[in-house]
């Protein structure tokens, strides 16, 4: 077991979220059969990259894997005959270029555990679930309190995070267990996390889910919850059940059920009040999606507030990745929760990082918010504080209104001094990271940009000395037309140039008029090709 959870440290670095490049780079044939190169690329880091083999067939087991997520893939058909020919390679390899461009494309699908092994298989075993069931197993023997009863295989969309329904063995009532492996942000040593994980334990707040039972082991840490039988939010903006695999319940989701403005301002309002409690307290959350957040009687209950202390990275990283001032913990809980609200309101997911237009008879105040959060002015230079955010008519309406409670009384969450200290500095690192890779992003986007002028300066070049090259072929046929005693088809056809008359010996002649240098050779020509020596007078010689 020793070994195994090494192993597992050892994998815990690599950050989750962040985006792979694929480019089918080559084909070559070995023992009768067609192995196509990958080159993948993790993130915006070009030193980060590798290479890997794929049949044609693992391509095949991968498009069967992601089918029930209900997206169409383009993946090109089987061929029985012909399939070696270099021709053929060469189609395909453009066709399955497409396809994983296509999976890429969609982040549900980029993310799971099926494609993050099927391009990074050293990173990515497919025994992640077993090995999450081997470790559970053994840390509930050892605590005596939970039993475990079955697993529930993929209804969440982290690759090492894994759910299982346990029983209490003094209530015999059944509760929902989540296993999750450390991420790449923690920085807390085991005491203090320890410490920290006691101290939400037993938090108090009645916007906030309470937490049964957390353990933090060598690998990771699970926590036990009471189970919300209606699931979470954006399983009720799908109308599913929460035990259904994720791919299936939210890759294109055939029911839709967007929350009313007034229930968006009811939980919003409250959304917003846990987290000023949290950030007040000097933890933030980090981690607002639909998928973290709950509804009991009528009240919101914030999950999963132990992702900031286990520095799992956030659902959103990929899109705050692209945000120049979004990089503190406060803007972060504001940009993800104005996402929030935009997918509660139109019961899909925002698929870019920033929105300026939206549809037409939407609520005047609630447009403004989303503004104030998602739009790209936002985006360049900052999102408003919590305390903005509240101060909104779209919020105030609804406490006025008399819809949502003020009474926050039973609000309580402390951690000893000495953990705070460290909780701060672990919050600093996360955002040091994060504005780390933001520039990493932007310096990657400059380079491509400066790319493609040197691209087209070299293409200008190109055209200049193509432009060179033909004035070069059309000199040498002017000087063969010089030579030439006869009447040329090009000649004839030319237009006859303007002409000056001037007097020889007392007589009219026409001449060239003054051409410019690019048409001087061709009007002279056309000139001594029409010259009549009849109308010249005749002079008597000695």
């Amino acid at each position: 077991m020793a070994i195994f959870e090494k192993i597992s440290q050892s994998r815990i670095v690599v950050d989750d979220t962040e985006k792979l490049i694929c480019v089918v780079e080559n084909a070559q044939n070995i023992n009768k059969h067609t192995e196509y190169i990958l080159r993948v690329q993790r993130g915006p880091n070009k030193e980060d990259k590798w290479n890997v083999s794929r049949r044609y067939r693992d391509f095949a087991a991968l498009h069967a894997s992601l089918q029930s997520a209900n997206i169409e893939l383009p993946l090109p058909p089987k061929k029985l005959i012909g399939n070696m020919q270099p021709s053929f390679i060469a189609e395909r390899q453009i066709a399955l270029q497409t396809y994983i461009n296509q999976v890429l494309k969609h982040q549900i699908l980029a993310l799971t555990l099926q494609v993050r092994s099927f391009l990074d298989p050293s990173n990515y075993p497919l025994n992640l679930a077993e090995q999450a069931l081997q470790t559970v197993s053994i840390a509930l023997r050892g605590d005596g309190r939970y039993d475990l009863k079955t697993p529930l295989p993929d209804i969440g969309w982290r690759v090492r995070k894994h759910y299982f329904i346990v029983t209490d063995r003094d209530t015999r009532t059944n509760c929902l267990l989540s296993w999750q492996n450390y991420g790449p942000d923690r920085h807390l040593c085991d005491k203090d996390l320890q410490t920290a994980f006691k101290s939400i334990q037993n938090i108090s707040h009645p916007f906030i889910d309470s937490i049964l039972a957390i353990n933090n082991l060598e690998t990771g840490a699970y926590v036990v919850r009471r189970i919300h039988e209606s699931g979470t939010v954006r399983d009720m903006l799908y109308g599913t059940d929460y035990t259904k695999n994720h791919l299936s319940k939210y890759g294109n989701p055939k029911v839709r059920k967007p929350f009313t403005s007034g229930q968006i301002a009811h939980y919003g309002y409250q959304m917003l009040v846990a987290l000023k409690f949290l950030h007040e307290k000097g933890l933030p959350h980090g981690h607002i999606h639909p998928g973290n957040i709950a509804i009991e009687n009528q009240k919101v209950q914030l999950l999963d507030l132990e992702n900031i202390l286990m520095g799992v990275p956030c659902h959103d990283r990929p899109y705050l990745l692209e945000l120049r001032k979004t990089s503190s913990m406060e803007a972060v809980d504001v940009y993800c929760f104005g996402r929030t609200l935009y997918e509660m309101a139109f019961a899909e997911p925002l698929d870019q990082y920033y929105r300026d237009i939206y549809p037409s008879g939407i609520y005047e105040d609630f447009e403004s918010v989303l503004r104030y959060c998602l739009s790209a002015v936002s985006s360049k230079h900052g999102v408003p504080k919590l305390d903005s955010l509240l101060r909104l008519p779209f919020f105030t309406r609804s406490v006025l209104n008399g819809i949502t409670p003020r009474d926050d009384s039973r609000a309580h969450l402390k951690f000893p001094l000495s953990v705070k200290d460290e909780l701060r500095n672990a919050i600093v690192a996360t955002e040091t990271r994060l504005r780390s890779e933001q520039k990493l992003v932007r310096t990657s986007k400059r380079e491509v940009r400066i790319q493609e002028i040197l691209n087209s300066e070299e293409e200008l070049r190109k055209q200049k000395r193509r432009a060179k090259k033909r004035e070069s072929v059309w000199k040498s046929t002017s000087s063969l037309g010089d030579a030439a005693p006869s009447h040329s088809a090009s000649t004839t056809s030319s237009p006859t140039p303007p002409v000056a008359s001037v007097e020889i010996n007392g007589h009219d002649t026409q001449t060239p008029a003054a051409t410019s240098p690019s048409d001087g050779r061709s009007a002279l020509l056309d000139a001594i090709c029409s010259f009549d020596i009849s109308r010249l007078s005749k002079v008597n010689g000695r």
